[in-house]
């Protein structure tokens, strides 16, 4: 017998479920499951409150799925503006914490706002990964969180946004490590990208993973997603002191596994972006960019350097820009693809690496 994901209520979650799920549980409560397309379509794209809002089936379909199933809808808790034009969102959950999602509009060349709309999406409440940068990694991992709660900041963000705005990109960079919760993530994704639901193309959107090696290709091999590795290393003894989880699976295992990634039918003509966190002193030199070029030199890919975004509870320092220009004018003279993400958020702990831990401590 399928057991299907509850709410809370004992109900049906059936914002966890995928297309071919749905369909499944449909006839699994007698009912035809040539009407979930039309059930989908209303949930995710109508924004619906209830069942009875589909008038797309007869009412005594309303009737059983309200008796098995129930529309689970996140508590908003708080909404931050930043003077920067991000906003930090924070999401009551039933497993007993808050999580955050952050909404990042991109500044185009005249100083104004391009229509380029960035969702980082959580995935966990906490994390297990424990890096040493990353403030949310001392929550530990608390909950993963449901394929609804994973979606459904994206659904929920959307439905604010003034007419005419919309989410355009997709980054799995919020609390937690994605690929931890996959069967979770892969049922939001496929939510996410499906045009009876959220309608986002597979190239806009971003899976960031430490590098949990199986589900990694699992990822890669059955969703056509844009990959990154959060990397911050050049050498594997460097990488183990940030990033724990280089004790279970090698720098070496890593980077054969991308390259493995990057000759997937699907994902040719794709670049991998490795994420590289500067802490000054420890991976900022250029000996540490010549070692990039060479441990990356047989995948095609990107980097994307993050000054380190300092806080009073780590002694860890943000490299001076000249130092971060430095590394960067290395990689792109040597014919690397190489930006400098921009800080966006601080002011109201929403930058890389401090999600979770401020909200937590208060």
């Amino acid at each position: 017998m399928k057991i299907w994901p509850k709410t809370p209520s004992g109900k049906v979650d059936i914002k966890s479920l995928d297309i071919e799920q749905l369909e499944s549980f449909l006839t699994s409560i007698d009912l035809p499951k040539e009407k979930g397309l039309r059930i989908y379509q209303a949930i995710w794209q109508r924004n619906i409150q209830s069942f009875s809002e589909i008038n797309t089936i007869a009412k005594s379909d309303q009737r059983i799925l309200d008796e098995h199933a129930e529309l689970y809808f996140l508590e908003l808790q708080q909404m931050l503006p930043s003077a920067d034009g991000t906003q930090k969102f924070l999401w009551k959950i039933p497993q007993g914490g808050v999580i955050e999602s952050v909404l990042i509009p991109d500044e185009d060349r005249k100083g104004g706002f391009s229509d380029r709309l960035t969702l980082c999406v959580s995935s966990q409440w906490g994390c297990a990964m424990k890096c040493s940068f990353c403030l949310t990694g001392d929550l530990g991992l608390k909950s993963h969180l449901w394929a609804s709660q994973i979606a459904g900041q994206v659904q929920q963000i959307s439905a604010q946004l003034p007419k005419g705005k919309r989410i355009t990109n997709i980054v799995m960079m919020g609390m937690g490590e994605p690929v931890h919760n996959y069967n979770n993530l892969r049922v939001a994704l496929k939510t996410m990208n499906h045009n009876f639901a959220l309608r986002l193309s597979n190239r806009k959107i971003t899976v960031s993973s430490v590098g949990l090696l199986p589900n990694l290709e699992k990822l890669a091999q059955e969703l056509p997603v844009n990959i990154a590795i959060s990397l911050n290393a050049s050498t594997e003894e460097q990488r183990k002191q940030v990033m724990p989880i280089t004790n279970k699976y090698s720098l070496e295992q890593l980077l054969n596994t991308c390259k493995s990634i990057s000759e997937l039918p699907h994902q040719q003509g794709r670049r991998i972006t490795f994420e590289y966190v500067m802490m000054k002193g420890f991976n900022d030199s250029l000996e540490d960019a010549k070692r990039l070029t060479q441990i990356l030199a047989d995948i095609p890919s990107k980097i994307n350097l993050i000054p380190y975004n300092e806080n009073p509870d780590r002694a860890i320092k943000r490299p001076a820009f000249e130092q971060v220009k430095a590394f960067q004018t290395y990689l792109v003279s040597r014919g690397w693809y190489c930006s400098i993400r921009t800080t966006r958020g601080i002011d109201i702990s929403a930058a890389c690496g401090q999600l979770g831990k401020s909200f937590e401590s208060a």
